[in-house]
C-alpha cells in the first residue's frame, strides 16, 4: 500500500496524556477532519470544532459503524483501556470498517526488540502488532516508538526523581541509557507521519528527543537546582522481580510501574533507539536533555541556577 488518503482521521483516547497533546497538532492542521471517538458515559470535553462520536466500546456493531468512512485511526488510549488490549476490538472493527490505516497505541518502547517481550504488560500490543502485519494489504500499519515521554516522566516523578524533594531513585547506578521525548511533541511527530506515508506506511517510527542515563539527568537537575540531591538506589533486577510477584497478587499497577521501569532501565535496548531514529527523516527538530531539565526546574517552580 503506496499510498493512503488521509483527510478523515479519528482519534481514540483524545482526552488521555498522549491523545491531549495528539488532538491539538490535528485540528491545527487544515488538510485533516477530524473527529474524536469517546466512551458512550464519558464525560470529557472537547473543542467545538470536534466531531465527537460516542460509542461503547463492547458494541462491535456500533464500533465499526463509528469507524467507518474514516481514513485514519490513530488510538492514544491507555489505563485500563490499554491493560485490556482495547487496540485489538479497535484493529478489528478497522478491518471491517474499511479503514486505511492504523497507529496503535503503542508508544514507548522498542517492541522489535527481543526485551519487549519478557514483561506480560507488552503482550497486548505484540499480539496487535502481529494482527496488523498479517492484515497490512488491507489496514496500513505505523508503529511509533517514542521511549521515555521526560516532561510527564519527570513531573510525575514516574521516572525516578522526586523534583519538589530533589531526590531520586538510581536504577542500576543511573548507568543504563534510555531514549525519550517530549510528550507535547508527539502530535508534531503524528502529523508528520500523516504527512509522509512513503516513509511511515506499515514502518516503525523510532523518534527521540535524547538518549541518556538517569545520572545525565541527575547531573542537570543539581546545575539547574544548585543542589546536592539525596540518592537511593534500586536495581533492575529487584524491580522486575517484585513487578511481577504484584502482578500475580493482582496489584496491577505497582506491576505495571515497576515492569516499565525495570526495562526501561535495565539496558537490555528496548528503550534504547539512538542509532535508528527518525527525526531528521520526518523533518522533526530535537529538544536537548538539558533544555527538558532546565524546563522541568522551570515548571516545578524551583529557583533556576
Amino acid at each position: 500500500m503506496s499510498y493512503v488518503k488521509c483527510r478523515n482521521v479519528l482519534l481514540v483516547g483524545a482526552s488521555g496524556n498522549a491523545g491531549k497533546n495528539i488532538l491539538p497538532a490535528l485540528l491545527a492542521d487544515t488538510n485533516f477532519k477530524v473527529s474524536v471517538l469517546s466512551r458512550a458515559n464519558s464525560s470529557a470535553t472537547f473543542p467545538a470544532n470536534v466531531n465527537i462520536i460516542h460509542v461503547n466500546y463492547s458494541d462491535k456493531p456500533a464500533l465499526v459503524k463509528a469507524l467507518t468512512d474514516q481514513d485514519v485511526v490513530i488510538s492514544a488510549v491507555g489505563g485500563d483501556a490499554l491493560l485490556n488490549n482495547l487496540d485489538k476490538s479497535i484493529i478489528e472493527a478497522c478491518l471491517q470498517a474499511g479503514v486505511k490505516w492504523f497507529i496503535p497505541a503503542e508508544y514507548g518502547f522498542d517492541f522489535n526488540h527481543d526485551s519487549a517481550s519478557s514483561i506480560p504488560i507488552n503482550n497486548g500490543r505484540l499480539e496487535n502488532i502481529k494482527i496488523l502485519k498479517e492484515n497490512q494489504s488491507n489496514l496500513a500499519h505505523t508503529f511509533v516508538s517514542t521511549g521515555a515521554f521526560l516532561d510527564w516522566g519527570l513531573d510525575t516523578g514516574f521516572l525516578g526523581f522526586d523534583i519538589a524533594n530533589r531526590m531520586v531513585t538510581l536504577y542500576d547506578q543511573g548507568k543504563h541509557l534510555v531514549s525519550g521525548m517530549i510528550l507535547k511533541n508527539l502530535g508534531k511527530t503524528i502529523v508528520a507521519i500523516l504527512h509522509q506515508p512513503q516513509l511511515t506506511l506499515n514502518k516503525r517510527i523510532y523518534i527521540a528527543d535524547a538518549t541518556f542515563t538517569q545520572q545525565d539527568i541527575l547531573a542537570l537537575f543539581e546545575k539547574y537546582t544548585n543542589v546536592k540531591w539525596a540518592v537511593k538506589h534500586a536495581t533492575t533486577e529487584e524491580t522486575l522481580k517484585n513487578a511481577e510477584e504484584a502482578w500475580a497478587n493482582g496489584n496491577i499497577l505497582n506491576g505495571y510501574i515497576g515492569f516499565i521501569l525495570g526495562l526501561a532501565y535495565s539496558g537490555k535496548g528496548a528503550c534504547d533507539f539512538e542509532d535508528k531514529i527518525n527525526n531528521q527523516d520526518l523533518g522533526l527538530e530535537r529538544v536537548s536533555l538539558e533544555q527538558a531539565i532546565k524546563e522541568a526546574v522551570q515548571r516545578n517552580e524551583i529557583n533556576v541556577h
